[in-house]
């Protein structure tokens, strides 16, 4: 097992910044947590997928800008209608395409190339974290399920999707060793870290510690350097800048959707992750086609 990976800068960020959100959790109030990790959500959570179009304009041939934006654009409002339509089955589709998102990106942040023979393992992984977040807060959840879907669940199928997805990841994390073998330990070791977290932490501030710090600064990161070449500051100056457009108008979309649904306002958390769900559904595709591996 390579210790190189527990040295690294994307390990010393997550490490680092988590052990410091957990001493916050243990001496701010929930109310400023929950304040801070909406902040980073709609700054830095927003902004890692603000620069899809551009992605896209890389690794595409067709290289026309504005029907790419229509693309991008109707597809957030089919995701948007569909979750509308369907919540129950726009949910699902919601979870496991960002527990493949999720999980694509956490086991490719130190092996920056993908192995299609462990794509599933994206999955199980990706769903393991999410199995996590909603087994330790699973009242919350529950409220927010019910409120956007009107099923409720039963607790013990936190605890069961939980034992599944785990004993899935860890018989492909041992079925993939080869290729997994150089970061199997720093991964493990922030697996317990986010276990830790989970114990001191409400559902937001847990959610906003994943989103923001282990997703979505590493993929900003990742992004730069994909786009530019290199890591520096004037380069993730240009990220930022080009990323201005599109997050401006992800929040006059957040608040259009807050204000289209005022009559449900017992439901603004629902809304909010509703919101989330639909800009990080063409996310998934455009991040999973630059990593797609070079043939």
């Amino acid at each position: 097992m390579n210790l190189y990976f527990l040295n690294n800068f994307y390990s010393r960020l997550i490490i680092l910044s988590t052990i410091f959100c957990i001493i916050l959790s243990l001496v701010i109030p929930e109310l400023i947590l929950n304040i801070l990790a909406f902040s980073g959500i709609l700054t830095f959570g927003i902004i890692h997928g603000a620069n899809d179009l551009f992605l896209i304009d890389k690794v595409s041939t067709k290289k026309n800008l504005k029907v790419q934006f229509i693309y991008y654009l109707l597809m957030v409002l089919g995701f948007f209608i569909f979750f509308y339509s369907f919540p129950a089955l726009a949910l699902l589709t919601f979870v496991f395409l960002s527990s493949y998102h999720f999980g694509e990106h956490q086991l490719t942040l130190f092996n920056k190339k993908e192995v299609n023979s462990i794509k599933f393992l994206y999955f199980s992984y990706g769903l393991t974290i999410f199995s996590l977040i909603f087994y330790f807060n699973s009242n919350q959840v529950n409220e927010i399920i019910f409120d956007i879907t009107s099923i409720k669940l039963n607790y013990n199928f936190y605890y069961i999707l939980l034992i599944a997805s785990s004993f899935l990841t860890i018989f492909q994390s041992l079925f993939f060793f080869k290729s997994l073998k150089d970061q199997l330990l720093v991964q493990v070791l922030l697996t317990i870290l986010f276990v830790v977290t989970l114990n001191f932490s409400s559902l937001i501030w847990s959610f906003g510690i994943y989103f923001v710090i282990w997703h979505s600064l590493p993929s900003i990161i990742e992004q730069t350097n994909f786009l530019y070449g290199k890591t520096k500051r004037d380069n993730i100056i240009k990220y930022f800048k080009k990323a201005s457009f599109y997050w401006i108008l992800s929040l006059f979309g957040l608040v259009f959707t807050y204000y289209f649904f005022y009559e449900n306002q017992s439901q603004l958390l629902s809304i909010f992750f509703s919101f989330l769900a639909a800009i990080t559904f063409p996310h998934t595709f455009v991040i999973a086609k630059i990593k797609k591996p070079s043939k």
